[in-house]
């Protein structure tokens, strides 16, 4: 559907969660290579490394994530990845200074208790009509790759989706690479000639659209918390240039300044990260404002995982289908006590953690203060033109079951270990003629939830 929407409209020339926490957040070097014309569709991707050093830098970083030879066991996915199995005391968390006597917990030591119980009343609509099949990680115990290989780590090991220096290259340098804004994108400095946006002459413009580099439609509240929980509904969006990536996720945030930290976890399509144009379980850290201290998934030895099966940077066996067959998972960050780690829960599964020495006491250590979920996209700005660049599925809120993406079943945990339902989560867009959002709440099957999502470009986002 959105291929065809973008020929019948044409194509385009070629930071932390909106206002939440924009608001918490107050000598011999190669000359550098004029960069390709960035990418759009499923063309080749655009090489941006600044210079040798940084390659040789890169290289380095690459390889040393962990020792080849502990690896047990390789496959490919079904996606084309590389995957390569560690054992579980030599992934790259466990290679970091100060982890050298870290001992591995394989779960959390509590569980939030008291799960709201969801009587569904006979009649129902929610629950009658709007059912979506539970969305399913690539790789199974059962499947081989190409060369044979079983694609499934062995007990006692866990999966990385090897880092290449391709994706690397992707980058201007390392910093970059780990940053969520990538300095390439923080000017609005385009580098792509494009294509022509339409066939015919182009519509009038109603009314001009956002600038921001990054922008949202997401609902947030403040409370402290010991985590958050919700089942995401399944897209697979289009993304207009290789450098915008289109997600939905949950943030828990706590901290202001240079000391804002999150953690966060969703689904995202970025085709500079990934390499190509499938959505990915993503998770994602800052410790410091989104400088070049966190990182995505397993990229630079933040996070512990403990789970054989679960592919964090890994695709999905499907996604979701305008007006037809619909997926999804559910995700949850928990703080396991106030001395505990962050833990992730894929589905049911614990799949690991972020250690509690990863942040500080006026950031996550103990707790967080804000609950965050939505969607977010980069607008990659070309000729000073809004993206079209889909969030969610493409479509505004208001097309509804299988047409616009929803998130539903929000929960957060107390500071007491017991589930909430939030009863005070404030919605924000940037512009509801690009992307939009609205939240409801059904007290069977759904609890509180939002449709989101929007086209970007059109004539009243430009």
């Amino acid at each position: 559907m959105n291929e065809q929407r973008r020929s019948s409209r044409g194509w385009r020339l070629g930071s932390v969660s909106g206002v939440m926490l924009g608001a918490l957040a107050c000598g011999g070097v190669a000359e550098p290579e004029v960069a390709a014309p960035e990418a759009t569709g499923s063309t080749a991707l655009v090489e941006r490394v600044r210079d040798t050093a940084e390659l040789a830098r890169m290289k380095a970083y690459a390889e040393s994530l962990y020792d080849e030879k502990d690896v047990v066991h390789r496959f490919t996915s079904r996606g084309g990845e590389a995957i390569d199995c560690v054992p579980l005391y030599a992934q790259p968390a466990l290679r970091q200074p100060g982890m050298e006597n870290h001992r591995i917990q394989l779960a959390p030591g509590t569980e939030p208790i008291a799960r709201p119980e969801r009587p569904v009343a006979p009649g129902d609509s929610l629950a009658a009509k709007w059912r979506a099949e539970p969305a399913t990680l690539e790789g199974r115990a059962d499947e081989l790759d190409v060369t044979g290989a079983r694609r499934r780590c062995p007990e006692g090991s866990v999966p990385i989706v090897k880092l290449t220096l391709d994706t690397l290259k992707r980058f201007e340098s390392l910093d970059d690479f780990r940053r969520k804004i990538p300095s390439h994108l923080t000017g609005n400095v385009s580098v792509e000639t494009g294509k022509r946006r339409s066939e015919q002459a182009p519509t009038p413009s109603l009314r001009a659209g956002p600038t921001d580099l990054h922008q949202y439609a997401h609902t947030s509240q403040w409370v402290n918390n010991m985590g958050a929980e919700a089942i995401f509904n399944l897209w697979s969006p289009y993304t207009e240039l290789s450098s915008e990536f289109s997600l939905s996720q949950m943030w828990v945030v706590r901290g202001s300044g240079a000391s804002l930290e999150t953690v966060e976890v969703g689904w995202q399509r970025y085709r500079d990260l990934y390499g190509d144009d499938r959505s990915r379980l993503f998770i994602y850290f800052t410790p410091d404002n989104y400088g070049s201290g966190g990182c995505y998934n397993l990229s630079c030895g933040a996070f512990v995982q403990t789970n054989t099966s679960v592919f964090i940077g890994g695709g999905f066996d499907n996604y979701s289908v305008a007006g037809g067959a619909q997926y999804e998972f559910k995700l949850m960050w928990f703080k396991d006590g106030t001395t505990g780690a962050w833990w992730l829960k894929f589905q049911d599964t614990w799949v690991g953690y972020y250690p509690r020495a990863r942040f500080d006491a006026a950031g996550l250590a103990d707790r967080a203060d804000v609950i965050d979920f939505g969607g977010e996209i980069i607008d990659n700005r070309n000729l000073n033109l809004h993206t079209s660049t889909d969030m969610g599925s493409g479509a505004y809120p208001g097309a509804g079951w299988s047409h616009a993406a929803y998130t539903r079943n929000i929960l957060y945990v107390d500071t007491g270990n017991v589930y909430r339902e939030p009863t005070s989560l404030s919605a924000w867009r940037n512009d509801s003629n690009c992307y939009d959002i609205s939240q409801s709440s059904n007290p069977g099957g759904w609890g509180r939830y939002f449709y989101f999502g929007g086209p970007g470009y059109n004539g009243n986002c430009t």
